[in-house]
């Protein structure tokens, strides 16, 4: 049985991408009741989540493509939005996109690795709607006690084995296959909402709702208010249950009450296996559980969330050592101590490495260091990611780095970048 540890686990990394900075508002929906005719063209356009977000591209012959969306960041106006495009590393490959002040990156479904996604277009009671199916292959690593643990907590700074095997060098190179799982089903109807279905093992991992809703109207705006309501609640002696929506204050439901109205006369209810009784304002559950999971041992009293940045430094690599690979931005979050604050650093897939804070001695691996050279890290400032006395790019190649980013206070991972590609 695969160990239940972690929120996200990295093979289903880009379905659960954080959108937390989403702006933009929900109107009021039409009160009609009035039948609506439907076609296949108005699959067509922008379906948000609390975690996922995706666009759907509907072509004139009622084919499609679906695109995730990951984003980059938001901004105060469409000009600075605009502005990020035009200046970012991606702006060549079109494949950013501006959707409520925000900036993100469309990734075609069918361009994902590691998975495998099959597709229908089909209608229920006159409503056409898209059902896509991914599957994946399970890659384990099995632990000397006969544990199994998902292959991504391999070598990540955190001991899932009782043995701690799982975090000795060349541990990755134990990871097995155990078959090809389910991973999720999704459902998109042209009435407006949708549902992502993660199978039962995901279910455990994310310990929370079996059902996360869709809609077109973006409410990530909501989700924030109603945490903020929800802190207020408990602070003032309510208690909520992340296992029963009905503790749930009202002035938290009465939030989503046009979405949960739309939601009611979709078709969605009936399409996706355990969603017929959800509502967005349940939703709300899977965003306080992942949030206050994210405020775990900060010192400060409320929720903290935390987004970093990760651009290539655009140096030319050599075989000399001590060079300089990336910048990383703190662009959401606290202020960090580098005393309780650890940086790990993995190059071309291979071991996260630890690298040495600003203000340690260089090591051998890999180095942070600051401009103004102070103990805190905070929003806005950027750390220069170098080589240690190691030299881990040589410029033969590009080398694609991960990081990820570690409170040592409870040894949370707090953020955890895609690859980067960086030197020649």
């Amino acid at each position: 049985m695969i160990a239940n540890r972690r929120f996200a686990m990295k093979k289903i990394a880009i379905f659960l991408a954080c959108t937390m900075m989403l702006a933009g508002c929900t109107e009021l929906l039409d009160d009609s009741t009035e039948a609506t005719t439907y076609t296949n063209q108005d699959l067509d356009g922008v379906y948000y989540g609390v975690m996922l977000n995706l666009r759907v591209e509907m072509n004139a012959d009622d084919s499609y493509t679906i695109f995730f969306l990951e984003m980059e960041d938001c901004y105060d106006s469409l000009e600075e939005a605009e502005e990020s495009v035009q200046e970012s590393e991606q702006y060549a490959s079109g494949s950013l996109i501006i959707l409520d002040l925000c900036v993100y990156e469309e990734l075609p479904a069918s361009e994902e690795e590691d998975v495998e996604m099959t597709s229908i277009l089909s209608e229920q009671s006159g409503v056409p709607y898209i059902h896509l199916n991914v599957t994946g292959i399970n890659a384990v690593f099995v632990c000397d006690s006969g544990d199994v643990i998902d292959s991504s907590w391999v070598n990540d700074g955190v001991e899932d084995c009782a043995g701690g095997e799982d975090e000795t060098e060349g541990a990755e190179n134990n990871i097995t296959s155990n078959g090809v799982e389910n991973l999720l089903n999704l459902y998109i109807a042209a009435d407006g909402n949708g549902a992502v279905v993660y199978n039962e093992a995901i279910y455990s991992e994310l310990g929370a709702m079996t059902c996360l809703l869709l809609s077109d109207e973006p409410h990530m705006d909501l989700m924030q208010e109603a945490t903020v309501l929800m802190i207020a609640y408990e602070e003032e002696g309510g208690e909520i249950d992340v296992d029963d929506p009905t503790t749930l204050p009202s002035s938290v439901t009465d939030l989503f009450s046009s979405l949960d109205a739309s939601l009611s006369n979709s078709i969605v209810g009936t399409l996706a296996p355990g969603c017929g009784d959800s509502t967005f304002a349940d939703t709300t559950l899977t965003f306080w559980l992942w949030a206050t999971s994210l405020a775990e041992g900060n010192s400060d009293e409320g929720l903290s969330f935390y987004d970093f940045e990760v651009y290539a430094a655009g140096s030319d690599f050599s075989s000399d050592s001590n060079e300089t690979m990336a910048y990383v931005t703190m662009t959401t979050g606290n202020d960090l101590n580098w005393e309780r604050v650890n940086l790990q650093l993995s190059v071309n897939g291979g071991a996260y490495m630890q690298c040495t804070n600003p203000q340690e001695t260089l090591g051998n691996s890999c180095h942070l260091s600051n401009d103004d050279g102070d103990t805190i890290w905070t929003v806005g400032e950027s750390v220069t990611l170098s080589e240690g006395f190691d030299d881990l790019c040589d410029g033969s190649s590009v080398c694609d780095i991960q990081i990820k980013i570690i409170d040592l206070m409870n040894g949370n991972t707090i953020y955890e970048s895609n690859y980067v590609s960086v030197g020649n």
